[in-house]
């Protein structure tokens, strides 16, 4: 497409974001001050130009202007969704043809022995409840090609160098399998070799074959090789990779671009954006969508990350409770956590991810009691029907919230959503108290403490099993539901500090507004840095690695010129992925620069990943005396985009104004009905104190200060817990 891209329109500023979770579509407009209004919206999964058209009209109407008038005026769109791992979860993608390597056309159902991906801890330790994930293809679409590429060894004094082709591709059984596939009728080829990550040539010989048999019987269908997508040692999550990106992506790809026409029929003058599973915007001819898999929860970490660095905070813990799921992440020194490997609905895909953790608590988790009298919360979600309250036919944990008075049943979503609270009451006495032969209310309480106790389990474990100690971490709670339940949630865990921000339900999509427009580029290496090298050997190391990322660079510049960015306004941040020689796993290596000349510069790649591994392992760990090997040669390609701020405003007094005030409500809060005290959000200023018990309430969500505690709110509208 010919429009300018966001990141070209230097005189377009103001920056729309969208997170279509499973409950909600949040959009955020932020203006060139840097300030900001949140829209909201329910998701229809099955009508997302809706949502998109209804969630920025409502941002749009906070600050008086039209829709077209925050269109025409945006500098960037950029939109998160779960349509992806949706069409994974259901099963309904495309078609998919599969050629691999001969002898591995078992690989789709082996997948590694990886059949414990997704269960229960308990689940996980017993063999017999172990079952391997659905295919996404059938195994009788799956044909083996004679080839064979040498992949290297450690002892690469007595072997052939990684690369050489030793088994040639085989023409005619390429051949032969892709018209079996035409005649199977398969929507996308995908291609897998063995060691394509070290050279595609074979990869890409068979591509071309598929490709002349396709033109052949006059049919259009994508073929994809795995070097393009993945080009990553591990060939099990590799094909994963693949297999995700021919099944699902190029589908969702066709869904995104109707969002896309919607947003540019109301006057956007650029390309939809989308946030990558690692960080970083994509638009929607990023040729590995697959990597926008989860996009939404990926928006809230990127947004901590950007409130650490206003902030100066080094450390933070991040919770996020929506309708479905609470996600925990961290953000360490500033920067991401990121695993190298996602594990998403059953499959694990070579793929950098955000490190989260999750539990299927959300303040739309169903909760009900069992025949033997075993209270459960979810993992099932009401989703955008909220609760009995509202549209679904069982108790949530919204119903209970609202029955237990936390939640105005008469200002949801600032009340154009009413809810019954006499229904949900009805169905907590009904589904709970009855069973267990308790108080209604009392009954209510006591699922809110499982609740809360659940994700403060999780908290701790996040942050404890990296080592390190909540003291040294602020917390950081947000989503829908977040400020509803952080009373709970952190009760009894010592941080330096816990926040909140007015925005807090819309702050993965607010995350997803201070995200880059990046790239990121993996090259699969071999190479080996064993000690006593000398110094030509260690240039030849330095010239290997200085070669694959001016290749990096070149696919950087043309595949982004491409979507319309100025090559010469490209940044590029370097990294190498290492381990010790005979170990398995691999490490990200961040360096300053780009610079690889000789034996200096070999030695200071090597000191920066021993800096970055005793930060993972004591000290103690470490084995220099082994030598390192280089799995991946990687590359991020950052252009300018337009990013939020959070401006400072003058303090005022402790006292919030008189019309900040509401009301006084009956909240049933640890066993005993209490009165709170209930301000509205949109009056509160800078330098105000709230004292508990009270409630702030806003359109988008509830904040719940319990007795004995108070709300302080800073220069920049940071709400703190005291």
């Amino acid at each position: 497409m010919s429009e300018p891209t966001a990141a070209a329109q230097s005189d377009r500023q103001y920056i729309l974001a969208l997170d279509a979770g499973g409950t909600m579509t949040d959009a955020i407009l932020v203006k060139p001050d840097g300030s900001f209004t949140v829209g909201k919206s329910i998701s229809r999964r099955e009508d997302e130009p809706l949502s998109y058209r209804e969630s920025t009209s409502d941002a749009a109407a906070q600050i008086g202007i039209s829709i077209e008038d925050a269109h025409s005026m945006c500098g960037a769109d950029i939109y998160c969704g779960t349509g992806m791992l949706n069409t994974i979860l259901t099963g309904t993608g495309r078609k998919i043809g599969l050629l691999v390597s001969r002898g591995f056309e078992d690989i789709t159902v082996m997948e590694g022995g990886l059949s414990y991906l997704g269960q229960s801890q308990a689940e996980a330790l017993h063999q017999q409840l172990h079952k391997h994930t659905t295919p996404l293809v059938d195994p009788k679409n799956v044909h083996g090609i004679s080839e064979r590429l040498g992949g290297g060894c450690y002892q690469g004094n007595i072997h052939l160098p990684p690369g050489t082709s030793l088994i040639p591709v085989h023409e005619g059984q390429v051949r032969a399998a892709a018209n079996a596939l035409l005649d199977a009728e398969v929507e996308v080829i995908g291609i897998l070799f063995l060691y394509s990550f070290v050279d595609p040539i074979h990869e890409h010989q068979a591509k071309a074959l598929c490709q002349a048999v396709l033109q052949e019987r006059g049919v259009d269908i994508p073929v994809v090789c795995s070097a393009d997508v993945a080009p990553v040692s591990k060939e099990n999550n590799r094909l994963k990779s693949l297999l995700f990106q021919c099944f699902a992506a190029e589908q969702v790809r066709e869904s995104l671009l109707t969002v896309e026409k919607q947003a540019q029929a109301y006057g956007y003058n650029g390309r939809l954006l989308t946030l990558l599973s690692y960080g970083g915007a994509v638009n929607m001819e990023y040729p590995r969508l697959y990597e926008t898999m989860i996009s939404g929860p990926i928006g809230g970490l990127i947004g901590a990350q950007f409130v650490a660095e206003q902030l100066g905070l080094d450390n933070v813990v991040t919770a996020d409770m929506g309708g479905t799921s609470f996600d925990v992440g961290l953000v360490m020194d500033k920067r991401i956590g990121i695993t190298k490997s996602a594990d998403i609905a059953g499959h694990r895909l070579a793929l950098p991810m955000v490190e989260l953790d999750s539990v299927g608590s959300g303040a739309g988790s169903v909760v009900y009691v069992d025949e033997y009298k075993r209270l459960h919360v979810g993992p099932e979600s009401a989703g955008a029907k909220v609760g009995i309250c509202f549209k679904y036919d069982r108790l949530t944990v919204t119903d209970i919230n609202v029955a237990l008075g936390y939640v105005d049943p008469d200002y949801f979503l600032g009340g154009h959503m009413q809810l019954d609270r006499d229904k949900a009451l009805a169905a907590l006495k009904e589904s709970v108290a009855d069973p267990l032969g308790l108080d209604v209310y009392e009954a209510g309480a006591g699922v809110l403490d499982i609740v809360n106790t659940e994700m403060s389990d999780l908290l701790r474990t996040m942050v404890a099993a990296k080592g390190y100690d909540t003291h040294d971490f602020t917390l950081l709670y947000y989503g829908g539901a977040g400020p509803v339940h952080m009373y709970g949630f952190a009760e009894g865990i010592e941080f330096a500090d816990v926040i909140t921000l007015p925005w807090a339900a819309g702050f993965s999509a607010f995350g997803a507004a201070c995200a880059e427009y990046m790239h990121r580029y993996d090259r699969g290496s071999r190479l080996l840095i064993p000690n006593g090298l000398s110094e030509d050997e260690l240039r030849d190391v330095a010239k290997q690695i200085r070669t694959t990322w001016e290749a990096l660079e070149a696919e950087a510049r043309a595949e982004m010129t491409q979507e319309g960015i100025d090559p010469a306004s490209l940044t590029f941040r370097y990294g190498v992925s290492a381990h010790y020689i005979g170990q398995l796993e691999s490490f990200d290596t961040s360096l300053p620069d780009g610079k690889m000349e000789g034996p200096a510069d070999v030695a200071r790649l090597i000191d920066a990943f021993e800096t970055m591994y005793t930060k993972v392992y004591p000290a103690g760990a470490r084995f220099p005396d082994a030598g390192y090997a280089l799995t991946t040669v990687n590359l991020e390609a950052v252009a300018p985009k337009p990013q939020p701020s959070l401006p400072e405003h003058d303090l005022a007094g402790i006292e919030p104004d008189s019309e900040a005030y509401v009301e006084t409500r009956d909240v049933y809060h640890k066993n005993a009905w209490t009165p709170f005290r209930v301000y509205e959000m949109a009056a509160l200023k800078p330098g105000n104190e709230i004292p508990g018990p009270a409630i702030i309430r806003d359109p988008m969500t509830t904040v719940v200060i319990p007795p004995e505690r108070m709300m302080t709110i800073d220069a920049r509208r940071i709400l703190h817990y005291r």
